[in-house]
C-alpha cells in the first residue's frame, strides 16, 4: 500500500450495471452516502439495451462526479468479470471495491472504518459482512462469513474488537465466502492474482476470493453488516447465475478448485480445494444419474472416489457401474 495516512487513502468503487436503472440508483446513492470522502466511483454500464438507455443517460448527466464507462450492447452483456476488470483498469485508487447494481451499502462509515484499520495494519485484503434477503423479504442466515466469530475460541481476545486480523485457515472455517460487495482489495493484490477470471459465468467471486486468500499478505475481518444483498429470484432468468443450468454451474465450480489445486501456494488452500473437488465430482455424478447418463455418471463417480474415498461412495460408484452395464 502506498498511502501511510488515512486521509491519503483512495478507494475506487466499481458498480457494474445493466438494464436496472432504478436499482442501480439506490446502489450508487448508498456509496455516495459514505462518510469517507476519498472515493472514486466508476460505473461500468455493460451494454444496456435501448429500452433503458435514456434512464442511464439521465443518471449520467445527474451524477457528474461519477465516471461512467459505457460498453457496447450485447445480448448477454460482456459478463460479470469483464465489466469488473474494465472498471479496475480505469481505477486510480489504492484499494478496489465492488457493489452489485441491485444491492446497496447500509453502513455509511464502512469505508471510514476500513481506511483507519487498513492504515494501522497495512492489510491488503479487508472483508466485512452483508445481509442476504430474498425477493419476498425473508432473511437468509449464515450465507457468507458472518458465522466466523463462532468458529473462533470463546476466549479469543480478538472477539472484543469490531475489526481484527485473520488467517487463511480461519477464513476457510466459515460457512461461505465474503461477497464482493463487502470486500476491499489492494490494487497491487488484485493485479497480482490477475483480476477476475473472465472465463467463469458462475461464482467468479468465490474463485477470486480463494486466490486472494492464497496471495494476501495481511487480512482484516470486520464483523459489521455493511450491505444488503438481494438474492436473485429463481423464477426469473435475467441474471447469469439463474440462467446457468446445474451441470454448467458444477463445471464452473470444478474449474475454480482445479486452478487452486494446480497453482495454490498454501497447503490449506490446496487441501480445501481438493475436498471441494470431491464434493463437486459427486454432485456431477448424481446429476448425470438423474439424466440417465449412466456411463458418464460412473466415470465421475470413480473420479470422486479417487479424490475422497468413503465406503458409502464406493457403494454408489458400484451402483453406477451396474446401471451402466444394464443401459
Amino acid at each position: 500500500m502506498s498511502s501511510s495516512n488515512t486521509k491519503d487513502l483512495l478507494f475506487s468503487i466499481i458498480i457494474p450495471t445493466r438494464n436496472r436503472p432504478v436499482e442501480f440508483k439506490e446502489a450508487l446513492d448508498s456509496v455516495l452516502a459514505q462518510s469517507y470522502d476519498r472515493i472514486e466511483i466508476i460505473v461500468v454500464n455493460d451494454g444496456t439495451n435501448e429500452h433503458h438507455r435514456a434512464d442511464y443517460d439521465q443518471l449520467e448527466a445527474e451524477y457528474s462526479q461519477v465516471t461512467f464507462l459505457n460498453l457496447i450492447e450485447r445480448s448477454r452483456g460482456h459478463g460479470h468479470c469483464f465489466a469488473r476488470n474494465q472498471g479496475v483498469d480505469a481505477a486510480k485508487g489504492d484499494y478496489i471495491g465492488f457493489l452489485d447494481d441491485d444491492d446497496y451499502w447500509t453502513d455509511p462509515d464502512f469505508l471510514k472504518r476500513a481506511a483507519t484499520e487498513i492504515v494501522k495494519s497495512n492489510a491488503d485484503f479487508y472483508m466485512a459482512n452483508q445481509k442476504a434477503v430474498t425477493h419476498d423479504g425473508k432473511e437468509i442466515h449464515n450465507v457468507w462469513v458472518e458465522n466466523l466469530p463462532e468458529k473462533l475460541t470463546t476466549n479469543d481476545s480478538r472477539l472484543a474488537s469490531q475489526v481484527f486480523s485473520v488467517n487463511i485457515s480461519e477464513m476457510l472455517r466459515a460457512n461461505g465466502f465474503p461477497h464482493q460487495n463487502v470486500c476491499l482489495i489492494a490494487r497491487s493484490l488484485y493485479d497480482k492474482v490477475g483480476g477476475m477470471d473472465e472465463n467463469l459465468r458462475y461464482e467468479p467471486d468465490r474463485d477470486i476470493y480463494i486466490r486472494l486468500l492464497d496471495n494476501a499478505s495481511s487480512m482484516l475481518y470486520d464483523k459489521t453488516i455493511v450491505a444488503i444483498h438481494n438474492v436473485p429470484d429463481k423464477s426469473k432468468s435475467a441474471n447469469a447465475s439463474t440462467k446457468t443450468n446445474r451441470l454448467e454451474k458444477l463445471l464452473f465450480q470444478l474449474r475454480t478448485v482445479e486452478k487452486s489445486i494446480l497453482f495454490g501456494q498454501h497447503q490449506e488452500i490446496i487441501e480445501f480445494c481438493k475436498a471441494r473437488k470431491g464434493f463437486i465430482l459427486k454432485h456431477i455424478s448424481e446429476e448425470l444419474t438423474k439424466l440417465n447418463k449412466h456411463t458418464q455418471a460412473y466415470w465421475y463417480a470413480k473420479e470422486a472416489l479417487n479424490v475422497s474415498f468413503t465406503f458409502k461412495w464406493w457403494l454408489y460408484t458400484h451402483y453406477c457401474l451396474i446401471k451402466k452395464w444394464k443401459n
